[in-house]
């Protein structure tokens, strides 16, 4: 699914407003099985047959995850991404942008983690540290490719969606500065991960549920996991 999000981006980057917003509704109805893919299509129907074998497994953690996969697309599509200025309601936005429903869905059915509502809600301040986290990291490691594809085709569509890129326009900083500082933002919400996780295990007397400790240990590892996919991945190169 992971993949997925990447190829289907990928493809999506290249065409224009209408054709984007026409076939990012075709790819959430094949995700969520509404209507049959174009087999000649290959990642149309791997995603229509890995959603449909996902619900085999577990129906209502498999439909969770189609719905976090289909709000990911929006996220990254929404027209209103070009009107955010500053970096408060940016770093809200990254959340969902970065994908927060879509990869704490993904973590609940890979470890059959079955969540209940109230749970979810203590455990959410937790989940936003950690895609804070991931969204404003890959900015930091991303920036220089996308600054240089920026500068290769100086349109608005092209200007990055990156906390580096918003921290600069509103304190007049280089972009080196802004990249540091946002790093060292990110060592920040390691702490308040931190001491928010050790509040949750005491107002649990220390003795969380089993689910809970293994969800927050997977949130734990999904950060250090990002950071090192961000360090080594190809993605980030500048040619």
């Amino acid at each position: 699914m992971h993949y997925f999000a990447f190829l289907i981006d990928d493809q999506l980057d290249k065409m224009n407003t209408v054709d984007l917003l026409s076939y990012r509704e075709r790819v959430i109805k094949i995700a969520r099985n509404k209507i049959t893919p174009n087999r000649s299509n290959c990642v149309e129907w791997m995603l229509f047959d890995t959603t449909l074998a996902l619900r085999e497994i577990d129906e209502s953690l498999a439909d969770d995850l189609t719905e976090g996969f289909c709000a990911l697309l929006r996220a990254q599509t929404a027209p209103e991404r070009a009107s955010i200025k500053h970096l408060g309601p940016y770093l809200e936005w990254r959340e969902v942008d970065a994908g927060r429903t879509f990869y704490t869905a993904l973590m609940r059915f890979g470890g059959n983690l079955h969540l209940t509502t109230t749970e979810l809600t203590q455990l959410s301040g937790l989940e936003s540290c950690a895609f804070r986290f991931m969204g404003v990291l890959n900015d930091v490691y991303s920036w220089d490719k996308e600054w240089k594809a920026h500068q290769s085709n100086l349109t608005d569509g092209s200007l990055p969606f990156s906390a580096v890129y918003v921290l600069a326009q509103e304190t007049g900083l280089p972009y080196a500065a802004c990249k540091r500082l946002m790093y060292s933002y990110c060592r920040e919400l390691e702490l308040v991960f931190e001491k928010s996780a050790h509040n949750i295990r005491q107002g649990s007397q220390g003795f969380p549920r089993p689910e809970v400790e293994k969800y927050i240990k997977s949130l734990e590892y999904f950060m250090s996991g990002v950071e090192t996919w961000s360090q080594w991945t190809p993605r980030y190169e500048v040619s």
